[in-house]
């Protein structure tokens, strides 16, 4: 072996001892932490916008987030809206990349639709903030059924 091919086999064995090292070390932030995020909310949800249809309003809610067990998948609580009318919700959260967890739920309507929503839960500043969308099922209204929907723990 001359010199040059000593040198580029020394090279080479250090990339690959140093690669194997880095490959034990999780990469910061991609860690799945557990999802804690029972707590108050405050946000609002929007319409989609819709051809013939006046002009989305933002429409407010609170929103309780309840889990049995700290940190448990199992996630429910209510929903109120802002004229006062109350709806119970069940869904699930598991975790997901950096300090955000996935989030997703439902209700059932007054008139008995079904209400779908999810999202991303981030961790911002110690405080959880989702943005999702949402999607009420066997609605009939022309100028409602889906939108977008934000909250921010209070």
């Amino acid at each position: 072996m001359n010199k040059e091919s000593k040198k580029a086999f020394f090279v080479a064995l250090a990339l690959v001892m140093i690669g194997g090292l880095f490959s034990a070390v999780p990469l910061p932030g991609l860690a799945k932490k557990p999802c804690c995020i029972a707590g108050n909310y405050q946000g609002f949800q929007i319409n989609s916008v819709k051809p013939n249809c006046p002009a989305p309003v933002k429409e407010t809610f609170t929103m309780v987030i309840l889990q049995k067990e700290p940190c448990a998948a199992a996630i429910g609580g209510t929903i109120t809206d802002a004229s006062g009318a109350v709806s119970n919700w069940t869904g699930t959260v598991s975790p997901g990349l950096r300090d955000c967890c996935a989030f997703a739920g439902s209700f059932l309507t007054p008139s008995g639709h079904t209400v779908r929503f999810k999202g991303s839960i981030c961790l911002k500043l110690g405080k959880w903030k989702v943005k999702g969308t949402w999607e009420e099922i066997g609605s009939t209204d022309p100028c409602r059924g889906n939108g977008t929907w934000e909250a921010a723990q209070i």
